[in-house]
């Protein structure tokens, strides 16, 4: 079985053809042309034909096109409602993409919830009938798993933990506007300002930064952290201490068997674990404060492999509507 993914992300975008148990055969990455969304398809389609061209595949062998969206999305009409951070509104995508690939089934979702879908059909997500699946990134993701089903609310929004309150006392402002929120606080951005904010007081602690030849971000902190810097050390563990109180609230009123966790600073989570099992002590619900915290094994490809699994899923419901009727 082909399958066509499309991981579709704020600044960068990845096509590639994939198989049902979640073998990549070729893939392309390249930018996101936030200015014009439409063009981008057009990209996006061109660079699908392109890999199937390569692997001698008949697009018509495809079994069908996923595509994971960065904002709100109406998964049942494949609508992109909305992605604040690059102002697209009310997008067709699934329309689009279908009068280009006639024939051939569209599925789209939240990159989030597609990330989670993935876990289930390629992942650890087996494992549990009962997960939360966070994104640590740029900003913080969420979707919720409950019985093997996603959670997916009135509206489409469940699982938004990134707009959890976790700062009172000295609230940075979100991006949604609102101050305190845990993407605010526990993101790699949030990493970033924290980085600046010690530079300023410690000079020394830059030049640390430079004696390593790091960048002063996320990552170039965790290198730091892990060659034992101590201000490194304490600023992922603060970061920690804010997933914890954002990851507590959720273990109180879901009672999941584990949070699996992705994204770019999941590659951290070693460095996380103390300030996050510090706050789980503290707020959570002492009968649930053994909950399992996990890295995605899905790694950088989570968002590809949730798209490839749109399909797999779509498939699975259309084949239990037919044995149903």
């Amino acid at each position: 079985m082909y399958i066509g993914a499309l991981d579709i992300g704020g600044t960068k975008t990845i096509v590639a053809v994939v198989d049902e148990k979640g073998n990549i055969y070729k893939k392309e990455k390249f930018s996101t042309n936030t200015s014009d969304i439409y063009a981008h398809l057009d990209y996006c389609a061109c660079v699908l034909r392109n890999l199937l061209k390569q692997l001698n595949i008949d697009e018509r062998a495809l079994s069908g096109i996923g595509v994971t969206l960065p904002g709100i999305v109406n998964s049942e009409k494949g609508i992109l409602i909305n992605a604040p951070y690059e102002k697209w509104e009310n997008v067709q995508v699934s329309a689009y993409l279908s009068d280009m690939f006639h024939s051939i089934s569209i599925f789209c979702e939240n990159d989030v919830n597609a990330c989670a879908i993935g876990e289930q059909f390629f992942g650890i997500g087996k494992k549990y009938e009962n997960y939360i699946w966070m994104t640590v990134s740029t900003g913080v993701g969420g979707a919720v798993v409950n019985d093997s089903k996603l959670v997916k609310g009135m509206n489409g929004f469940a699982g938004e933990f990134g707009h959890l309150k976790v700062e009172y006392d000295d609230p940075d402002i979100c991006p949604c506007g609102q101050a305190g929120c845990l993407e605010a606080h526990g993101s790699g951005t949030a990493i970033s300002k924290a980085i600046e904010k010690r530079v300023r007081k410690e000079p020394s602690f830059g030049e640390a930064f430079n004696t390593a030849l790091q960048k002063q971000d996320a990552s170039g902190c965790a290198y730091l952290a892990k060659s034992g810097n101590k201000i490194a050390v304490q600023i992922f563990e603060q970061t920690g201490e804010y997933l914890g109180k954002g990851i507590s609230y959720c273990v109180n009123i879901l009672n999941p068997q584990a949070v699996i966790i992705g994204g770019g600073v999941a590659a951290s989570l070693d460095l996380l674990l103390p300030g996050i099992r510090s706050a789980i002590e503290k707020y959570t619900f002492k009968p649930m404060q053994d909950i399992e915290i996990v890295a995605t094994p899905l790694g950088y490809e989570a968002a590809l492999l949730g798209a490839a699994s749109l399909v797999l899923q779509g498939k699975e419901q259309i084949h239990g509507n037919e044995g149903a009727k």
